[in-house]
Order: structure tokens, then sequence, then C-alpha cells
């Protein structure tokens, strides 16, 4: 995939996060997104290794995921929330 097209479409799923998080407002529905680091399938090849090589396990993303869920991220909306692990 070209670096335009990446760019362009992680842009993309951000700004439908946010547009759905209006949208889902009036109903009490949170809409909230997840970014995990950038070892993900497709990633650009100019990312350094040193980004690249400390992939986030499946667990630490699941965790932000479960957090959003629960009754303590209740104020939490329209965010994009990055899952580095740490």
């Amino acid at each position: 995939m070209s670096q335009p097209a990446y760019g362009a479409c992680k842009a993309a799923l951000v700004h439908l996060t946010r547009t759905l998080e209006v949208e889902f407002r009036p109903h009490g529905i949170r809409v909230n997104g997840v970014a995990p680091n950038c070892s993900t399938p497709g990633e650009p090849s100019h990312v350094p290794a040193e980004v690249t090589t400390h992939a986030v396990a499946p667990e630490a993303i699941a965790a932000v995921i479960a957090f959003l869920a629960s009754d303590a991220a209740a104020p939490v909306s329209g965010a994009i929330l990055p899952a580095y692990g740490g």
C-alpha cells in the first residue's frame, strides 16, 4: 500500500470514529477508537525498526478495549486511545 493511501485510510478511521460519536451521543452510545502501535499489516516500510520490534501483544489491546467498555470510561467518547504497550 502506498504512503498516501495508508495515511488516508488511518485518517478516515479517526474521522469515522469522531463523526459516529457525534451521531450516537444523543442516544447515550459512546464511540471510541483504539490505535495500536504501527506494527500492523500493511505498515509503511519507512517506519524505524526500533518502533516495529516492540509489537503490542493482543492482550494489551484487549485491555484498552476492556477499559473503554467499562464504567470507568463512561466520560470518554470520541477518543482515539493509543495502545503502545509500555
